[in-house]
């Protein structure tokens, strides 16, 4: 759900950029660096990685859900990361409902 907002959000500035490849482009290469695909966050300095993981939503998409999965946190930790992770979805979800309504009001006026 989390990875889904994000991508949401992304596409939803074609509606007033006119062109999507731009954004999707930096999404791609962002998210995969702050997601810690190319690297565990874990490998970062402790402040670094607690502001990364608890203050975007990147981690939410892959390095919490493996971190659980593969249990590397104890059991309290890995419950408060997946409410972290619930919080990001609601908090994503909220704003695309957002972005969602000025984009129609928007397309409105365009004329379209």
């Amino acid at each position: 759900m989390v990875c889904f907002g994000c991508r949401y959000l992304v596409n939803a500035t074609a509606y007033w950029l006119q062109d999507v490849r731009g954004p999707m482009i930096l999404w791609t290469l962002g998210s995969g660096v702050l997601a810690g695909l190319y690297f565990p966050l874990g490998f970062l300095p402790g402040p670094l990685e607690t502001v990364l993981r608890y203050a975007t939503p990147f981690p939410s998409i892959l390095q919490v859900p493996l971190d659980v999965l593969v249990e590397r946190e104890p059991m309290a930790t890995g419950l408060t990361l997946v409410a972290v992770q619930a919080g990001w979805a609601v908090l994503l979800l909220a704003l695309c409902r957002l972005v969602q309504r000025r984009a129609e009001r928007r397309l409105v006026v365009q004329g379209g």
